[in-house]
Order: structure tokens, then sequence, then C-alpha cells
């Protein structure tokens, strides 16, 4: 090895250290704001049922103002480069992230986590681990190929910190923002993705956020019906692409300031939850109680629908935020409806609902992002179970497969990671 691969490893190390401990600030800043507007934190979905219907109408919608303001008032104030988005200065950019822009953005995220805001915590706090990769490659004076790899590794350090999976994390940024899977491209990624995985996880003791049960194959036959699910999760994942692409185009055309749209986008999520409070924040509380208690397909039904309107109008607003937390939210609920109906009509023979919940998300995910390795990996790594893995496969590859039939709807990240904050920087 030559010392310069090595001293670009250790900085790789050290970007993944920092930027895990960035996420715990992440996380325990929207824990902090919770308490402050409510007396408590926790699950916003709890937080939303102990409110009276009018504040489960108004906190989103105060939320959405304040973040909105947050990107006009601060950000828009700032002068000099304004790069904030990774997959932008990865794939195009010179590696160059803006550090006060992206702790507006990162504040205005907040708000809008911890006041209800139907979007992932993720986005923020994988932009602020790139950036914090990115400010060590500028003070180390990288080059510009390495300085956009070193942000690509602390990327990869921000998804494994949020979800505990370090393989996907690695797989999610060689596949969807460099395109390469070569070892000389990884190898940053995956030592970042490690130590940030232990850091938080390990070392810091933050409990993965699903809390997935036991996954059984009850017989070979069964396969079969999770390809069917990938199918079906393969003609889900544009309906719920389209109407995240149109919310984002009606919200553009309304005559008012951002803040003004935020606002908006955060009313009409406070006005679907005075009738189900499940809509509220990115779903963590949710998923894992369809993967443990038994849910009326209509309830299922209903909450996934919900959701899904109210994640368009968040980020549509034009809210900073993540969308892979809302789209495993989504793949669950499917594949929970997608199980009840398989168990009303063959009883005997197959697995429980929660086991087509937990293959319904790495089916979804991959239909979404058109990343089916990290799709099949992510999942792995959530149940750490290999009996999952021959369905996890074959539902992934067919969802996959069947999504790229509709040629006129892009994967999530074509664009960017999060082109809302795009849409933000021009206004």
């Amino acid at each position: 090895m030559r010392d310069g691969d090595l001293v670009f490893l250790v900085l790789a190390a050290l970007a993944g250290l920092l930027g895990a401990l960035v996420t715990v600030v992440f996380r325990e800043g929207i824990h902090g704001l919770e308490w402050l507007l409510v007396g408590h934190s926790g699950s916003l979905v709890v937080m939303a049922l102990g409110l009276p219907p009018w504040q489960r109408l108004l906190l989103p919608a105060v939320g959405g103002l304040v973040a909105g303001l947050i990107l006009e008032q601060i950000g828009g104030r700032l002068r000099g480069r304004t790069t904030t988005d990774y997959m932008e200065a990865v794939a195009v950019g010179d590696g160059w992230i803006s550090i006060r822009q992206s702790l507006v953005k990162s504040a205005s995220s907040l708000v809008t986590v911890a006041s209800g805001g139907s979007i992932g915590r993720e986005g923020a706090m994988v932009q602020l681990s790139a950036m914090v990769a990115s400010t060590i490659g500028r003070v180390a004076r990288f080059p510009r190929d390495r300085l956009r790899l070193l942000v690509a590794a602390g990327a990869a350090a921000g998804l494994a910190a949020a979800y505990n999976a370090p393989i996907a994390a690695t797989l999610f940024v060689a596949e969807i923002v460099l395109g390469s899977i070569a070892i000389q491209h990884i190898g940053p990624l995956i030592v970042a993705a490690v130590i940030a995985s232990v850091t938080v996880h390990d070392i810091m003791g933050y409990a993965p956020v699903y809390e997935i049960p036991a996954f059984s194959l009850v017989s070979d036959w069964e396969l079969g019906l999770y390809l069917l699910l990938g199918i079906v999760a393969g003609h889900t994942a544009p309906i719920f692409l389209g109407l995240l692409g149109h919310s984002h185009r009606a919200f553009a055309r309304l005559p008012m300031p951002l803040s003004g749209r935020m606002a908006l986008g955060g009313l009409i999520v406070g006005a679907i939850s005075m009738y189900e409070p499940a809509v509220w924040g990115n779903g963590y509380s949710v998923v894992n109680t369809v993967l443990h208690e038994p849910w009326v397909w209509q309830a299922l039904l209903t909450v996934m629908v919900l959701k899904m309107i109210a994640t368009a109008a968040t980020h549509g607003s034009g809210a900073v935020g993540g969308a892979f937390t809302p789209t495993l939210f989504v793949g669950a609920l499917l594949g929970v409806l997608f199980g009840t109906a398989v168990h009303a009509v063959l009883p005997v023979g197959t697995g429980p609902p929660s086991a087509y919940a937990v293959v319904g998300m790495g089916a979804m995910l991959a239909a979404t992002t058109h990343a089916p390795l990290m799709s099949i990996m992510m999942v792995f790594e959530m149940t750490m179970d290999y009996e999952i893995v021959l369905p996890l496969m074959l539902a992934v590859v067919s969802a996959h497969y069947t999504v790229r039939r509709y040629v006129d709807v892009a994967p999530m990240y074509a664009e960017s990671l999060l082109p809302r904050e795009a849409d933000a920087r021009g206004r």
C-alpha cells in the first residue's frame, strides 16, 4: 500500500467517526425540539395521538413555516458557494460542500421532522456526514478526484449510522453515486461506513431503527409468492414516484414564497393527521407495529395511501429531508397487505404477514431507486437472517425488472438525492 493510500484511508476512517457524531447530534436535536414542543420526545405518532386535533392540524404547518423561513431568511442571505447536495458534489462537482448552507438546511430539516413533517431524517444525516468529509478533504488539500471520493465515503458513513447497515450504505453510494464497485472506489467507503456504524450502534449504544422479527420460509413453493410480491411492488413504485413528481410541480407553480409553500405542505399533513395520526414523521414506529401486531387490511391500505399523500405534500412543498425511510414504510405496509391477502386465501403453508412486510421493504426500495444489490443487502443487514435471502432476491429482482417497463418514470435519485433542495437554492 502506498503512503498516500494509507493516509487517505485514515482520513476516511476519521470522516466515518466524525460523520457518525454529527448524525448523533442531529438525532438528539430532534428529540430536544420535540421535548420543547410537547414536553416529551419519542415516537412522533405517539406524540400526535396525545395532541388534540387542532394542534395536530397546526403544528406541522407552523413547523413548515419556520423551516421555510430558515431557508429564506438565513440561507438566502449567505454568500459564497451554495452547493450542499452531496450527489451533485460527487457525480458532477468538485467535492466542495458548503458548511454554512449545509447547517442551515439541516436546521430546517430538523424543524420539519420534529414538527411532524412526513419526511425521513436520514437525508440531513447523510448530508451532514458528507459535509464533514468535504471539510476534512479541503483541509488536507486533496485534489478534486480524491475530495469527491472522500465525500462519497462520508455519505456512506451517514447512511450506515442511520440504518446500521454498512454494506448497504457502501453499495448505495457505489451503485447510485459513483457508478462503480471497483475496490479503489469502495475501499474508503467501506472503512468510513464500518467506523460510523460501530461508533453509533456498538460504542454509543443506539438500537437499530427497525425491530425485525425472525423470518421463516415455510415451504419452497412460497418463493413464487415472494416473486409475485416483487411484481406488485414494481407496479406500485411508479405511483409513489409519480405522486412525488406531481407534488413538486404543483407546489412550484404556486405564487407564494418557499416558506408559504412549506407551511401549506405542513397544513396538508396536519389535516390528514386529524383523521390518521400515523402519517406524522418518518414512520419507524408504525412499521415496527405492523411487524409485530396484526392489522386489518382496511387500516393498512388507508395508512399506506395517506402516508404516500402526506410524504408527497412534505417533499413537494420544498422541505429538506430524505425519501429513503418513507419508501421503506410504503414497502412494509404493501408487504403486509400482500401477506394478509395470502393468508386469507392460503392460511396453511405460508409465512406470517410480517415476513412479507420485510421482503416488501426491499422490493419497494429496489423499485424506486433502481439499486437492487443495495436493496438486498439493506434488508439482509436489518435481519441478519440468511433464510430471507432467497425470497428477498426474487422479490427485489422481479420488482426491479417490472418497474423498468415504466420508461417515463425516473428513479428516485435520478437527478439528485434531494431535488427539493435544488429547488430551494434557486428561490
